[in-house]
């Protein structure tokens, strides 16, 4: 599956939206530490063997929404008050996804 995956094109404008979600999931109010260049990286090659599985050729958009929540719960770490406070790391990542719109046009 690797292989196939290793295959599958990303276009600029889903990298450029990887990087927006790092660059905003680091000044969410909850966030303690944000979406690393690693955690970038794992998002895209997700995304990649997502849409391999999935009998496509390239990443869109929806793959990285898709698998925002599973791939990112343990890469960003909340504040000791919003984990006091109730916030889950689910309702901060859709918060992420809601700031940050996904680009229109489909790789």
């Amino acid at each position: 599956m690797s292989a196939l995956a290793a295959d599958v094109h990303v276009d600029r404008s889903v990298v450029r939206y990887v990087r927006q979600l790092a660059e905003a999931s680091r000044e969410l109010r909850h966030v303690r530490l944000g979406l690393s260049a690693r955690g970038c990286l794992a998002l895209v090659r997700v995304a990649k063997t997502w849409a391999a599985a999935d009998g496509r050729t390239a990443v869109v958009p929806e793959d990285v929404n898709t698998l925002a929540e599973p791939v990112l719960c343990h890469r960003l770490l909340l504040d000791p008050q919003a984990q006091f406070s109730g916030v889950t790391i689910g309702e901060v990542i859709g918060q992420l996804l809601a700031a940050v719109p996904p680009p229109l046009d489909r790789a």
